[in-house]
């Protein structure tokens, strides 16, 4: 189990879920190897397959939830845009176990754009100036399409730049538009308060605009910009 955990915290779902699946069939009735997979399924866009299985899970009606369970499930419905069935397994989940699992502090499109204009006004100037290059939208969730372009795309993701950094401009433009990409639900899901809320949008901006401006990981980690 550990190994799949490992895998899957890694980011290399397709590794976690084999190593689930092997459990499984050894111990079908393995719950958190069950739950693992049903994880490893979401993150790789096999979104109805994690559905029935997060769903076989579920007990009885005179029985309690799981809030790893619930969450999850939660989380599966929201991918598939049911946003409103995903908020109650959040709400389910909240209530089972409200210090792991804190109801999202959820907000209006105005009351998000809000945060997100103070978050802007707060940034370095070397930020700043290339939001004046590369505009931000914010949009409720990622979209399978776009995993399609870039593996590392999960459901889960907070943010994305989308385009060509500073540097590949200057040898191969690709004459599409640059824009950095917000994920509301996600985001508010990153935070129990809207300060905490407030905090994730900043540090998905500075890492997406890194990008932007050609820095790798290590070198936006080294710059404090992730």
């Amino acid at each position: 189990m550990r190994e799949g955990e490992e895998a899957l915290d890694l980011g290399d779902h397709e590794r976690a879920l084999a190593i689930f699946e092997s459990i499984l069939k050894q111990d079908p009735e393995h719950w958190g190897a069950s739950l693992d997979r049903a994880e490893a399924l979401h993150h790789l866009w096999r979104t109805p397959e994690a559905l029935r299985a997060v769903v076989a899970l579920r007990p009885p009606d005179d029985e309690e939830d799981d809030p790893d369970r619930a969450d999850l499930e939660a989380r599966i419905r929201e991918a598939s845009g049911q946003f409103d069935v995903a908020d109650q397994l959040f709400e389910e989940a909240a209530r089972i176990d409200p210090e792991q699992f804190p109801f999202p502090p959820r907000t209006s499109p105005d009351d998000f754009r809000a945060i997100l204009d103070e978050v802007l006004e707060s940034l370095p100037e070397l930020i700043r100036s290339a939001v004046n290059e590369v505009p931000v939208l914010v949009e409720p969730k990622p979209a399978r399409e776009m995993a399609e372009h870039a593996t590392h795309i999960t459901p889960e993701i907070l943010g994305l730049f989308v385009g060509t950094s500073v540097g590949d401009k200057l040898r191969a433009p690709s004459g599409y538009g640059d824009v950095v990409v917000l994920f509301q639900r996600n985001l508010e899901r990153a935070g129990s308060n809207r300060d905490e809320v407030a905090q994730e949008i900043r540090i998905t901006l500075l890492h997406e605009y890194g990008h932007y401006l050609g820095f790798d990981e290590d070198e936006i980690e080294e710059m404090g910009l992730a």
